[in-house]
């Protein structure tokens, strides 16, 4: 059998999305969202047929770095991004008994690369957030370390590694090499890397022209050495790796630095502006010197993540990536599209939904497996009336612990846990597929742009996951909580789900739509307004009646009544 070389084998690669996402501001990549110079669309719009047909030539684009950066064209290199600039400094330097250093989290090209060189690749961990961890660096510096890589500013965590910490590491490195990654620099207030090449012969500079000169639909990067280094890069690169449209928009761009200054200025005025409106809402916002934020939501990271997404907005969400919990990178848009983001995080009403019975037609599924469930135990038949006069004593909104009330009742002794499984089995295997969806997606789209949505449900989370996934209406809401989520003897009708859903999202003014006297006593317990819904299985005058007198404000024939409900408030 073949196999890919074993340094790989394990190795996680770089995923990215195979069509463009159709979102109003997508934040979570970190591109230039104010767009390239005009001049560069200009230039890729009078491309010539000469262009095309021969390979490109790099003399221009040379001279023209090299006067941005103010350093000779033999100490430069264009590359596809500043990974493939990356990627070359590990194939010419880097060899199996090496150790390369790096702090984490960071880009995570250069781990893919370590492991694709075969070499030990070390992450040395932020000791504190985040400031960037020289002492504990420079400690790991030993024999077998080839090269250094630090990224300033660094992706995702935002911060500029300061001149002392850099001169620092500099004079631990002996003769290693250090690889210094510069893609955010043009956003921090100083570069101090491009005058230290002339100086420190072991340093490499790797630049991206994608989230500040906007080319990232074109993937024009550069690495920046002494000539001698430059030289022997060159010894393995493919030739023309560069195509002419990426040449002729980065020459372009570089004629037009006041765009770039209008960019920088723009996202900068945006980042103090977005760092103050999110106070409110996170855990802590982080400094940053690139063009991103990193933000720590704590337990709300769920919620403000749908909740931008609902609105057309996608920023990065790690959810328990180590060192990383619960937070979200934003990428930084215009002053106005910043502000269009903080609207988007302002209270709004809230809607809690009970699952069974308002989202969930359970009558041919939880019902009948009740009914199964109690005739397999008891031998006799168990009515749908016997069900729904049980349901409306309240306490019995879990079906285990209504069959298992109705068992009793009848003088049938059966473990709680063999009822448990019994019942699971026949409706994984024979209902859950029979529930249908009892308001529109369309519906619950249009609820979700003009409110935020939660679940509040006694059903096990598999359960609501499985049928919210299978409907495609799961990213509608959050939060989301389930049987599972609550402790035993805090589960319906006390209101311990709906105060949780509180503390989360924070809202103007809550409803909660429930079928049962238990959801109606747990939103009045909560303060919040319960609406009742009749469930498909009982329309009756009884369920209204009793509804109405556990605190409903309002009765539904139907959920898709909300609608109107709602709308004509």
């Amino acid at each position: 059998m073949t196999t890919p070389k074993k340094s790989i084998l394990n190795a996680k690669g770089y995923d990215i999305p195979l069509y463009p996402d159709d979102y109003r501001l997508k934040l979570d990549v970190n591109e230039n969202l104010i767009g390239p110079s005009p001049g560069v669309i200009e230039a890729l719009r009078n491309i010539t047929e000469k262009q095309i047909k021969f390979y490109p030539a790099y003399g221009e684009i040379l001279e023209k770095l090299a006067d941005y950066n103010k350093i000779k064209t033999n100490m430069i290199l264009p590359a596809n991004g500043a990974d493939e600039a990356i990627s070359y400094v590990f194939d010419t330097f880097v060899e199996p008994r090496d150790t390369v250093l790096a702090v984490t989290p960071s880009f995570l090209m250069p781990k893919i690369y370590a492991n694709t060189a075969g070499c030990t690749y070390k992450e040395v961990p932020y000791a504190e957030k985040w400031v960037f961890p020289a002492d504990e660096l420079i400690k790991s510096i030993d024999d077998t370390t080839k090269l250094i890589i630090i990224t300033s500013p660094n992706n995702p965590t935002g911060e500029a590694i300061s001149e002392q910490a850099l001169m620092e590491i500099l004079a631990a490195a002996g003769e290693s090499y250090v690889l210094i990654d510069e893609t955010y620099v043009n956003y921090a207030d100083r570069s101090f890397t491009t005058g230290l090449i002339k100086d420190f012969p072991n340093i490499l500079i790797a630049r991206s022209m994608s989230k500040d000169f906007g080319l990232a639909g074109l993937r024009f990067g550069y690495l920046t050495a002494s000539g001698e280094n430059i030289n022997h890069v060159k010894k393995i690169i493919r030739p023309y790796c560069v195509n002419s449209p990426a040449v002729t928009a980065a020459s372009a761009a570089l004629d037009d630095i006041g765009h770039l200054k209008m960019v920088i200025s723009e996202v900068k005025h945006s980042r103090e502006l977005l760092y103050n409106g999110l106070k409110p809402f996170a855990k802590k916002v982080y400094n940053s010197d690139a063009n991103f934020l990193l933000c720590d939501f704590g337990e709300k990271a769920d919620f403000i993540y749908k909740k931008l997404l609902k609105s057309g907005i996608k920023v990065k969400h790690f959810g328990q990536t180590p060192y990383l919990e619960n937070c979200l990178r934003i990428g930084l848009p215009s002053i106005k599209d910043t502000e269009d983001i903080l609207k988007c995080l302002a209270p709004r009403e809230l809607i809690i939904f009970d699952m069974d019975g308002v989202l969930a037609d359970t009558s041919g599924s939880y019902r009948c497996a009740i009914q199964d469930v109690y005739e397999g135990f008891s031998g006799n038949v168990l009515t749908g009336e016997q069900v729904r006069q049980a349901k409306n004593l309240g306490g019995l909104n879990n079906d285990w612990d209504l069959t298992l009330y109705l068992l009793e009742k009848a003088g049938i002794s059966v473990s709680f846990d063999e009822l448990v499984a019994k019942f699971q089995e026949l409706y994984w295997n024979k209902y859950i597929n029979k529930e249908r969806l009892l308001l529109p997606a369309e519906n619950i789209a249009e609820l979700a742009r003009k409110f935020d949505l939660a679940i509040f449900t006694g059903r096990p989370k598999p359960e609501a996951e499985y049928f919210l996934k299978k409907h495609d209406i799961e990213k509608y809401f959050c939060p989301i909580i389930t049987m599972d989520d609550m402790p035993r003897d805090k589960q319906k009708p006390n209101p311990w789900g709906v105060f949780e859903i509180l503390r989360i999202t924070g809202p103007e003014k809550v409803y909660y739509l429930g079928d049962t006297v238990d959801d109606m006593f747990a939103a009045r317990q909560a303060n919040v307004t319960g609406i009742g819904v009749l469930p498909p299985q009982d329309k009756s005058g009884e369920l209204k009646r009793v509804l109405k007198a556990h605190g409903a404000a309002e009765i539904l024939e139907e959920t898709e009544g909300l609608m109107q409900l709602l709308w004509t408030k």
